[in-house]
């Protein structure tokens, strides 16, 4: 017999963006997408903590779903009712028509110093490191460490200029390097090479709709981007390094 009560682990965080939940497990980055009456389910069944929510599918569909969720380790049973962890909200979705498509292939990169270049190479090596060590069910978790453990080191707050000459020189050494380097991948050694010298920026990964996908970027304390497309304004936050309040900074208008 199952139990009454379900909450969801500290590693998943979800976000609506709109018409559909995407739900990501950030041990292994896993990412699945959850649309209609299955996305209502989860949002009654994670806000109110009971793990029945009636109404919403009928029995078969709501037990098969939730057995594919504790399977994914994208929500657990309790025997005590615990608060709920309501949603996070992305920004107001409207279709763009292919006004707003990401970019595809490698993005020109701009000036950077030699030096800048070099120790941007490093920082992207100790995060393809992090990524590729160990066990693949933990891969985004070894990132995470990663990069909290980065920015407990950083003094001050990043310049716009500052993280854009970072961007510059990741990408840069991004060209030369074997394995794949992505958003993921550049966002991540980009925040790395900025903590190098106690700079701090904040590390956003998160999801959008039209179609579904997800991205990785950084920008300033201030919330600025730098060397981003105008449809990175379209993505909403599933998790930031340093931690953020999701439900201030995805606010749907």
């Amino acid at each position: 017999m199952s139990c009454e009560y379900i909450s969801v682990p500290e590693h998943v965080r979800a976000l609506d963006v709109g018409p559909a939940t995407v739900i990501v497990n950030y041990r292994n980055g896993r990412a699945d997408v959850l649309t209609g009456p299955a996305a209502r389910w989860w949002e009654a069944a994670t806000t109110s903590g009971y793990g029945d929510p009636s109404g919403l599918l009928d029995t078969q569909s709501a037990r098969a779903l939730r057995e594919q969720l504790l399977t994914a380790e994208l929500i657990m049973e309790t025997l005590r009712h615990r608060a709920g962890q309501p949603t996070a909200v992305g920004p107001s979705w409207v279709p763009s028509w292919g006004t707003q498509e990401m970019q595809a292939g490698r993005t020109t990169a701009g000036s950077a110093s030699c030096g800048m270049t070099l120790r941007a190479g490093v920082a992207l090596l100790v995060v393809l490191g992090a990524l590729s060590a160990g066990q693949g069910r933990s891969r985004m978790a070894r990132l995470l460490r990663l990069l909290t453990w980065a920015t407990r080191r950083t003094r001050v707050n990043a310049s716009a200029d500052h993280l854009m000459e970072a961007v510059n020189a990741v990408r840069r050494a991004g060209t030369v390097m074997p394995g794949r380097v992505a958003c993921l991948e550049e966002s991540s050694a980009a925040f790395l090479l900025l903590a190098m010298g106690r700079k701090r920026v904040t590390w956003c990964h998160g999801a959008a709709a039209d179609p579904v996908r997800l991205h990785a970027w950084v920008e300033t304390d201030d919330g600025q981007r730098v060397a981003e497309p105008s449809s990175t304004a379209r993505f909403g936050v599933l998790r930031a390094v340093p931690e953020r309040d999701n439900g201030s900074e995805n606010r749907r208008a």
